[in-house]
């Protein structure tokens, strides 16, 4: 479990610092403080570098570009100089990103590249200025380097080049990056085929019962004609009543997002789940049992949670469960988050009780 975490020249921190994390950690601040760049620095580090986080962080924000041959084929581009601080994206740029907890550090910088060197590790980008490589060094993994174009992007797609790349991965503890918009209908029925095999259907149609008291099953389709308008499988949900199973949909935001964080909490059993606006399309009402619900989860499963929030109901919740279960007071943090600090300022049990009492913001 990590207890410190340090990030330098990472995304819009050039040093900082997190201290006292617990099993369940909310990291609230003001808009664009770097609440999400937290989430997905501790989802790279604890993956050991695995490139396939970088390209989901960059598809997520949207820093790609699409190009298209000669012939008409189409290619996505990630910029990864993004990642750095200040978007820098000259040789010899760093950043690092570490834990004494056992994880170690990701190392990631710029370097020049010898073309007979990059020949031997992959297929040659035709059209590359300039040879470069975004080099992820590991403390407990072989170094990986990543051919990058002049403008900092990357085409990850390149056969030879993820290969080289995943070969060099070894085995990581299980992570989840949930974001606002939840996961994906595909994603989710992945992880719903691990939970019919090991029996725990149970356990997500409880954490669901939350938003909806009687629902009795839940159903992925399979099958074009129960597809959606994007390809996605079809979810149903059906009642103790015997009432018509009724489509995920026709509930809102807030029973998709329950469903995705009940699977996540399952999947990364032992490892690191991360959720970003954790109280998306949950009313206030809600706050308290879907907090019960991480945090128990958390303690029985081994998960380290990392949670983000703008919302004082989100944090209203959490002190309500640790006022009546002052047993999980240890398993909780409150970590605020400013770029002009040097490090989280963060706040325990007794302090997120305290401020609740007294309508202190710590948001």
């Amino acid at each position: 479990m990590i207890r410190t975490l340090r990030l330098e020249n990472y995304r819009s921190f050039r040093a900082y610092e997190l201290r006292d994390l617990a099993r369940v950690n909310l990291l609230v601040g003001p808009n664009n403080c770097g609440k999400t760049s937290i989430l997905e620095a501790v989802h790279l580090l604890v993956s050991q570098g695995d490139p396939r986080v970088l390209i989901q962080a960059a598809s997520r924000r949207g820093e790609t570009h699409v190009t298209r041959d000669d012939d008409g084929f189409r290619a996505v581009r990630y910029h990864l100089k993004h990642q750095f601080h200040g978007h820098r994206f000259d040789t010899g740029t760093t950043l690092s990103i570490s834990s004494d907890d056992g994880l170690g550090h990701v190392q990631l910088d710029i370097a020049d590249v010898k073309e007979e060197q990059t020949r031997d590790l992959f297929e040659m980008e035709t059209g590359t200025l300039q040879l470069l490589a975004l080099r992820i060094r590991r403390s407990a993994n072989k170094d990986i380097a990543l051919p990058l174009a002049e403008d900092g992007s990357l085409h990850w797609h390149a056969q030879a080049m993820r290969r080289a790349a995943l070969r060099s991965s070894r085995a990581s503890p299980p992570s989840q990056f949930v974001t606002a918009e939840s996961l994906e209908a595909h994603a989710m029925a992945e992880v719903w085929d691990r939970v019919l095999i090991d029996g725990r259907e149970s356990d997500v149609i409880e954490a669901m019962q939350i938003l909806q008291a009687d629902l009795a099953t839940i159903h992925f389709l399979t099958g074009e004609p129960t597809r959606g308008a994007r390809g996605l499988p079809g979810i149903v949900l059906g009642f103790r009543s015997g009432a018509p199973r009724v489509p995920i949909g026709s509930y809102g935001d807030g029973m998709r997002r329950l469903l995705a964080l009940s699977l996540s909490l399952v999947q990364t059993a032992g490892g690191f789940l991360l959720i970003d606006e954790i109280d998306t399309g949950l009313h206030w009402t809600a706050m308290e049992e879907m907090w019960k619900l991480v945090i128990e989860t958390a303690l029985r499963s081994s998960i380290q949670v990392f949670a983000t929030s703008h919302s004082f109901d989100c944090i209203s919740g959490l002190a309500s469960v640790l006022r009546t279960r002052p047993d999980l007071s240890d398993f909780v943090s409150i970590q605020k988050t400013e770029r002009n600090l040097k490090r989280s300022v963060a706040f325990d049990s007794d302090d997120i009780l305290a401020a609740a009492d007294l309508s202190i913001e710590l948001r």
